[in-house]
């Protein structure tokens, strides 16, 4: 029994932080119900991609999935990644700064309602005569993978997303764009949660850590990443996460728990409990 309930907290946590943690809010965070325009201005890649497929309802044996990630693209300008678009059976660039921008009506945000208003938005493209991305390829657009070069190559815009040649500065520039992403995140998660930049470059790399796992293994996470995660958990807050299951059923310990990892985390307990825990953690 204590190690289903395990598994379905530690599951929900990580479910939730693998889209939410590593973009700083994944599809955009929880918000109200109230119906209107939203948009996703943290969405990640792997967030956007998993609404591809909920808009789409793509069978599991049919989805889009992500071939390069934005850390692993050379395009200038914006922070591109490239898919494999399973509805369409092509692959694509998008920038990441535009899906970010759009503007769709729902009941809140969420990375399903962003999809689908990038499809009604290609579909515009489509019919318009556009049917490889926007007409000079500077949102999102169709590629070409070229077997000689091995490289990625925009059929409206000409770039190639990658450079085979160059694997070692390829190398030193993902990483480079990697910790200025990571510093950029974590600036945002700090302002807006009020808490210090390192516990903030600690939430958004666990996130990322988790993001990564979970792609890595197709949904599901490994025991041994399960262990690795929830290791940097409970050095992150200070609590063991058997802690944390005794204080579910006690208020008072739960108070004083929240009060230890608040000030862990160098914040207070009402801005942990009210912000962090719901938005960050979809704990409430």
């Amino acid at each position: 029994m204590k190690s289903s309930l395990k598994s379905l907290i530690f599951g929900a946590i990580l479910g939730t932080m693998a889209v939410s943690l590593s973009s700083c809010g994944g599809g955009g965070g929880g918000g109200g119900s109230t119906y209107g325009s939203y948009s996703s201005p943290y969405v990640s890649a792997t967030s956007f991609v998993n609404g591809l497929n909920n808009a789409d309802n793509a069978p599991s044996y049919d989805e889009s999935f992500i071939l390069l990630y934005t850390d692993e693209t050379l395009r200038s300008g914006d922070d591109w990644f490239v898919i494999h678009d399973a509805k369409y059976g092509e692959d694509k660039a998008v920038s990441l700064q535009y899906i970010r921008s759009i503007i769709y009506y729902d009941y809140y945000s969420n990375s399903t309602g962003l999809a689908e208003e990038f499809r009604d938005i290609e579909t515009d493209d489509i019919l318009f005569g556009d049917i490889n991305g926007d007409y000079y390829g500077d949102d999102y657009e169709v590629v070409d993978y070229d077997s000689w070069t091995g490289t990625y190559v925009g059929r409206n815009s000409g770039y190639d997303y990658e450079d085979s040649e160059e694997t070692t500065d390829v190398a030193l520039m993902a990483a480079e764009k990697q910790k200025k992403s990571f510093i950029k995140k974590a600036a945002a998660v700090s302002y807006a949660y009020s808490v210090g930049i390192e516990t903030s470059l600690s939430l958004v790399s666990l996130g990322y850590k988790v993001e990564k796992a979970i792609n890595k293994g197709k949904g599901e996470l490994t025991a041994e990443d399960q262990t690795a995660i929830l290791g940097d958990l409970e050095k992150l807050t200070g609590k063991t996460f058997a802690e944390v299951l005794e204080s579910a059923t006690d208020n008072a310990k739960k108070d004083a728990l929240i009060k230890d990892i608040a000030s862990k985390l160098g914040t207070s307990a009402q801005n942990l409990e009210d912000r962090i825990l719901p938005e960050l953690f979809n704990i409430k």
